[in-house]
């Protein structure tokens, strides 16, 4: 095609289609048409990048190591009873308080939760972990209601979300706040996933989805767009049933940019919150997870003898000497994401230096008046 022939800029009533306005704001007075689309074409060549500039490009940075990343789009997906929002609640806790996330280094910054489904159950939920690690659970805030992706009111959140900067925005979960859109179409999707962009976008945030699976089980449910959009997709498996033979495993369906992180196992520990009882004097309950050997597969227990042996066998799998004391067991004990009194240390190093002198492994440590620490 010869330059004579080449085709100029479009008609100007046909130039911005259906824009509103012009997309970077009204054409400067004075300007033609024409020299308005030139400058945008020029505009546009400016952000060209060639090899070198790519080095100029800020990488991923991370809220927790290897599993999740700021300025991105990630999603968690399970099946309904697999714990998925347990582990979700998990993330925004240790990243709100700059708690070490099962050994992965965590970048702390605020977090903003949106609990679109199950508020009443969230309060035992934070009380639970928050006894467990030994710490209030700060830097998270709750929003207790669906916004809807597609509602006028989801410029508000992403506007709030510009102005907090948060690290991690959660949204639990994605069906409730999408009512009404059809989950298995691409075009609607697609919708949901540009204002998902946009808060992205606006906050540079990790914002989080929390999904169920489809009918296959190894798969977030719905349309495809929703996947394709992700920076990291996590899947959350179950297995076994009751508190001591469930194993929940956090897969890494997806990481785009970066190494994928490999499976890791949980247990179920019950945490019977201080100061709480139902009308009947029982205990009032909640669960939180914990890592398990991936060699020996300890079960999570209840109580403070089986706190003591699942903290003995995560200090065994990380190599600490049984010679260390208790205030260098406990900061590596933080260093893997365990909190506890200095009690539960001192009870732990003592059961673990007993068994080393090959006494019975299930010899439980003498806590009579100690009452209940987790």
């Amino acid at each position: 095609m010869s330059v004579a022939h080449l085709p100029g800029p479009p008609p100007e009533d046909e130039m911005w289609g259906d824009f509103p306005t012009e997309p970077t704001g009204p054409r400067p007075v004075g300007s033609t048409s024409e020299e308005y689309f030139d400058s945008r074409v020029r505009a546009l060549e400016g952000e060209l990048l060639d090899s070198a500039a790519l080095d100029d490009l800020e990488p991923l940075e991370p809220v927790i190591t290897d599993v999740l990343f700021r300025d991105t789009l990630a999603r968690v997906y399970g099946a309904s009873g697999t714990f998925k929002s347990f582990m979700t609640l998990d993330f925004a806790g240790c990243i709100g308080t700059g708690t070490s996330w099962h050994g992965q280094e965590v970048t702390q910054g605020e977090v903003i939760y949106l609990v679109a489904e199950g508020i009443k159950g969230i309060r035992k939920r934070v009380r639970a972990w928050e006894q467990h690690h030994g710490r209030k659970m700060t830097g998270v805030h709750f929003l207790p209601r669906p916004v809807q992706a597609l509602d006028v009111e989801w410029l508000v959140l992403i506007e709030l979300c510009r102005r907090r900067r948060p690290a991690l925005v959660v949204i639990d979960t994605q069906a409730r706040v999408t009512v009404g859109v059809e989950e298995n179409s691409n075009t609607e999707m697609g919708r949901v996933v540009d204002r998902m962009e946009q808060l992205r976008a606006a906050s540079e945030a990790c914002v989080l989805l929390v999904h169920h699976t489809g009918h296959d089980g190894d798969r977030g449910r719905g349309a495809t767009a929703v996947k394709g959009a992700l920076q990291t997709e996590l899947g959350v498996e179950r297995k076994g049933k009751g508190l001591l033979d469930t194993q929940i495993t956090l897969k890494t369906g997806k990481q785009k940019d970066d190494e994928e992180l490999g499976d890791i196992t949980f247990g179920l520990h019950q945490v019977a919150l201080n100061g709480e009882a139902k009308d009947d004097g029982s205990p009032v309950t909640s669960i939180v997870l914990v890592p398990l050997n991936p060699v020996a597969q300890p079960q999570a227990r209840t109580g403070h003898d089986g706190r003591v042996e699942e903290i003995a066998a995560a200090l065994d799998a990380a190599d600490v000497p049984l010679e260390w004391g208790r205030d260098r067991v406990r900061r590596r004990a933080s260093a893997l994401g365990i909190q506890g009194r200095n009690d539960l240390f001192t009870d732990v190093i003592e059961y673990r230096r007993n068994r080393a002198k090959h006494l019975s492994p299930n010899l439980s440590p003498d806590i009579e008046g100690t009452g209940q620490h987790e």
